[in-house]
């Protein structure tokens, strides 16, 4: 107790300095890492090693506007996933439209089907009962599955 009461100034000084030596390890270890500008934090790292050509792509949007049906495609991708939109005749046949990803799957290396998840949006000019419906390929599948097929997802 008399040690404590001799050395008050000192005990306060080491206890600010091991509180400041903490505060900065904090700020270091869990403030810092924050503002990394990547979004996608390390899910990104192979990437380089999977990139795709805007002449693959142009390919796969040319060749899906040429089918019957079609009226406009657009692509872009996020991360790890490729989305295609593709605006279609109100009339066209759903199990036509949904054949169309077999264009979209045709076209992608097989190494970067098991890298990429892969999206397609099919969506009416016009009003429709059948559109709009989304198709989804993950990078783990072969195929693409469709859902909101039939209706509303209301």
């Amino acid at each position: 107790m008399k040690m404590t009461k001799n050395n008050k100034k000192k005990i306060l000084i080491i206890g600010g300095v091991v509180l400041g030596i903490l505060l900065i390890a904090f700020i270091i270890l869990f403030v810092f890492p924050a503002f990394n500008n990547n979004k996608y934090g390390d899910r990104l790292d192979d990437i380089e090693e999977h990139k795709i050509s805007s002449s693959d792509i142009d390919d796969i949007t040319s060749e899906l506007e040429n089918q019957e049906g079609v009226k406009d495609v657009n692509y872009h991708d996020e991360g790890r996933i490729l989305n295609f939109i593709m605006t279609v005749d109100p009339g066209l046949a759903l199990e036509t439209a949904q054949g169309y990803s077999s264009i979209i799957l045709d076209g992608i290396s097989k190494d970067n089907k098991s890298y990429f998840d892969i999206q397609l949006y099919i969506k009416a000019d016009g009003d429709s009962d059948v559109y709009p419906v989304i198709g989804y390929k993950s990078k783990n599948n072969d195929e693409m599955t469709f859902g909101n097929t039939g209706g509303s997802g209301e």
